[in-house]
């Protein structure tokens, strides 16, 4: 059914630029226009911190190979100024803060301590907010340690990638696979709410001994959960080859079938875990709104389409010009696209059959899809199996473009 493997939800949507309804002033719209009542309880903040001190051979994020500006952090906090007495941001409830980048943790600690505080001082954050740091093992000093569980950080996404010394010279990664497990032992320990990991597979020379290596590390540390990524060739990367579909297939069911007997469970396409909620992609699968700040960041706000520049100077202008500041409007059915989208991310099929172009054709592929494995029947909905997970990205591709579009 499928002969490549998509390995990013980025490959599995087409273009949007179908749903626009042209540019409107930020401030203007984000105040006559108020959030429903549904929306108005799972905002989520996206923080993006675009600064690294190496860059990874598997990266393709937008950052760059930079100590932090001085000011960084006293401009993400200006541009927080500048959304929060907006009516619909006001009236926002925000139910998770994520931290990316790029490496957070490049900011020192008092600059991120101040934006912390910023973030509960001017926007309203539920009782249980979901606040993740994304960062690498060696920026997380002891001192930043302290100071998240000081300001109540409650999750973590650690690029560890692996533990096998090899691998992580091949990657890019400072310091020893011995550091990386101390590491989150240390964090472990300190009692924080949620740790997750990034695990990749399937990169030059890894073998299957290398890959049970990891797992069983996972496993002994008793993660909260981890995402996995089998390595995707892309021009902004620097590893050349990942080993063929035969071993990334293998080595996907030995993570599947180990993890899940450890006793974890797919949350999304390339992510297990246990204990982990991850809300913040939750609530994105959702359709719900993301407010994007710093350089770079992207959301979308009451159907309005955020995108900060990368360039700092133009960032810095476009906070000190906000009234001048345009997003994107996009209509009301894009939200349904983004849904729909993260329903697949979640592993089932969409239960509305009636958005597809041609019925009898998705009826055709639907048992395709249970002859061949990719799927199984629970009550009255579909969910992906194991085998459905691995070809994900393909299945919300292909039923993406079987879907009506706007304007068909």
């Amino acid at each position: 059914m499928f002969k490549e493997r998509l390995k990013t939800h980025h490959s599995a949507m087409a273009e949007a630029a179908r749903y626009t309804r042209g540019p409107r002033k930020v401030s203007e719209f984000l105040n006559v226009t108020l959030p429903d009542e549904a929306v108005s309880k799972k905002a989520t903040i996206y923080i993006h911190v675009p600064f690294c001190s190496k860059i990874c051979s598997f990266c393709n994020m937008r950052r760059s190979l930079q100590s932090p500006r001085e000011n960084y952090h006293t401009l993400l906090i200006e541009e927080m100024k500048a959304y929060k007495d907006l009516d619909y941001i006001k009236n926002l409830t925000f139910d998770a803060i994520y931290f990316g980048g790029g490496t957070p943790t490049t900011l020192n600690t008092e600059a991120l301590r101040e934006v912390l505080r910023a973030l509960r001082e001017y926007f309203n954050l539920s009782a249980d907010v979901e606040i993740t740091i994304e960062t690498t093992v060696t920026e997380l000093t002891d001192e930043k340690l302290q100071m998240f569980k000081e300001e109540g950080v409650t999750r973590f996404s650690v690029g560890v990638q692996t533990f096998n010394d090899e691998g992580r010279k091949l990657m890019g990664r400072i310091g020893s696979g011995e550091t990386a497990y101390e590491k989150l032992k240390q964090m472990k320990d300190m009692g924080f709410k949620t740790l997750s990991m990034d695990l990749i597979y399937n990169y030059p020379g890894q073998s299957k001994e290398d890959l049970e290596e990891d797992l069983d590390k996972i496993i002994a540390l008793d993660l909260d959960g981890f995402s996995m990524y089998s390595l995707i060739d892309m021009k902004a990367t620097t590893i050349e080859d990942a080993q063929g579909i035969n071993q990334d297939t293998l080595f996907f069911d030995i993570i599947s079938e180990k993890m899940k007997k450890a006793g974890y469970r797919f949350l999304e396409l390339t992510k297990m875990v246990t204990r982990d909620q991850y809300k913040y992609v939750m609530n994105r699968h959702e359709g719900m709104d993301t407010l994007p700040l710093g350089a770079g960041a992207g959301g979308s706000v009451g159907g309005l389409m955020l995108m900060n520049p990368i360039n700092l100077d133009q960032y810095e202008e476009s906070i000190k010009a906000f009234g001048a500041r345009n997003g994107m409007l996009f209509s009301p059915a894009y939200r349904d696209l983004a849904i729909f989208k993260g329903t697949l991310q979640k592993g089932y099929l969409p239960e509305d059959i009636s958005v597809y172009i041609d019925l009898a054709q998705y009826e055709k592929t639907l048992l395709e899809m249970l002859e061949k494995g990719y799927i199984e029947k629970e009550g009255s909905s579909y969910h992906f199996t194991s085998k459905g997970i691995f070809w994900g990205n393909n299945i919300s591709r292909l039923l993406y473009d079987m879907r009506v579009q706007e304007g068909e």
